[in-house]
This record gives structure tokens, sequence and C-alpha cells, in this order.
């Protein structure tokens, strides 16, 4: 093999490394509700995609919580204002019982195909709710992005939007990413979000790598977040790099045909 060719295929097998990192970034699910919570439930993992949840508690701290792999990572997460936790005119409807029973968390009324990897409905059920709600996902890794995908849905709400942002410390007064999702049909307030997400993407780490997030309705009241998956952003050098050595690899075929 001479000089050229060792060093495209030493480019090739570099891509195909970063592109396998890339493939398996961690990615951590959060279902807000648990079955220890007033008429929750918790996600039986690993679930009907094979990938494991953190069904939390809201209101309560916990530490390294656990990727879609069930490996734990090093992020922690934490409520700094009061939350409220039901699932009462969530997907489901009208719910009773603490915790909620398998009947009605099968009647959870999700697109599961358009929620993709959130599409699960004993995450989807219950909810966290509360004006100016505030969490802090801590403990990350100051030299990764991460992306940010909230489902919300709740019926007869006072807004039909929540707005989820981020903040660059606990101060709340910087605001470094935001957007709004409808947990409910404007117009038509008995019809729940049951195939929509919003995705804030490349967050930074902010001060003390920590997401400081907010979460409210858009004209007063209530804000509600269901689940929350907090993924690592892909590394855009390594499909730079991947095109380089195809690049490499094919004028290399070229010159041979010559």
């Amino acid at each position: 093999m001479n000089r050229f060719a060792l060093f495209a295929a030493t480019l090739i097998t570099a891509a195909h490394g970063l592109l396998d990192s890339t493939a398996s970034a961690a990615t951590v699910l959060v279902d807000f509700g648990n079955n220890a919570s007033f008429r929750g439930a918790s996600v039986a993992s690993p679930d009907q995609n094979g990938n494991y949840w953190n069904s939390l508690q809201p209101g309560l701290f916990y530490t390294n919580l656990i990727s879609t792999t069930n490996t734990p990572t090093t992020i922690n997460f934490g409520f700094s204002t009061p939350v409220g936790t039901d699932s009462f005119n969530g997907p489901a409807g009208v719910t009773n019982n603490s915790p909620l029973t398998p009947e009605e968390v099968a009647a959870a009324d999700i697109d599961q195909a358009a929620l993709g990897i959130l599409g699960v409905k004993a995450a989807a059920v219950d909810f966290a709710a509360e004006t100016n709600c505030r969490f802090e996902i801590q403990r990350l890794d100051p030299l990764k992005t991460y992306n940010l995908t909230f489902f919300g849905s709740h019926k007869f709400s006072t807004s039909d939007a929540t707005t989820y942002s981020i903040y660059s410390d606990n101060t709340y007064t910087t605001r470094v990413a935001t957007g709004d999702l409808n947990v409910q049909t404007p117009g038509s307030p008995n019809l729940h979000n049951r195939d929509t997400v919003l995705t804030l993407s490349n967050l930074a780490p902010q001060t003390g790598n920590i997401l400081y997030v907010q979460f409210t309705g858009t004209t007063g009241g209530n804000g509600y977040l269901n689940e929350l998956a907090i993924a690592e952003a892909p590394e855009p050098g390594g499909f730079a790099v991947c095109g380089v050595a195809v690049s490499l690899a094919v004028c290399r075929r070229r010159r041979k045909k010559n």
C-alpha cells in the first residue's frame, strides 16, 4: 500500500470511528411522574423500543441518571421551584388511581410513531405542572453540546402552549434559548397534544456546567411537561472527516481507471 492509499485508509477508519461515536451518543430519557407520585406511573424498562427510562417524582433530586442503554451518567436533575404532578386531563383523560392502573396507562391517547423515542404511554400519561417552573440539569460535559426535546400534553389548560426556556444561570434573567409547544389544540381545548415535540438544539452547558430550564404557560397559568429527552449533540466534525475520506477514496479509484 502506497502512502496515498495508507492516508486515505486512515481517514476512512477515523471517519467510521467518529460516525460510530455519533450514533452511540448518550441519550437520557426523563418521565415526569412515577408510581410514587400523585396519579402517576413508572415506565417499565426497557420499554417497547428497548430503551431505559428515569421515571422521576417531580420535586425530588436525582443523581447519575441512566442513559437509554441503562448506563449510569454523571447527570443530576432537580427542581429549584415548587412543582405539581398529576395525570388528570393529560393524554389519558380521567385518571383516578395512585399509581395508575395498567388500563389507565393503556388508555393514553398519543401517536407513538410520531413521538418516536418519546412515544411511550407510561411516560406520556403523567406530567409536571406549574407556573414559571424551574429545574436544573447538572454535571454536564463542558466540551459537548446537548439537544433537549420536550413533550407537553394537557387538556383544558389556561394557555394553549407552554414556553420552554434555557437560562445562563440560577438567577433566570438571561435567556439563551426558548421555544413554544401547543399542549392542546388552539380553539379546541378538549384536544390534547398527541404527536408534537419541541427540540432546543446545540445547547452549551451554562454556569457550573448546568442547563437552567424554565417552563410556563405562554399566556399565564401552568406550563406542562410530560417527558424530556437529553441527548448529546452529534459532533459536526465527524461528517466533515467522512466527506474528505470518501473524496480521497473516489479520487484514488479514478486514478486507477486512468
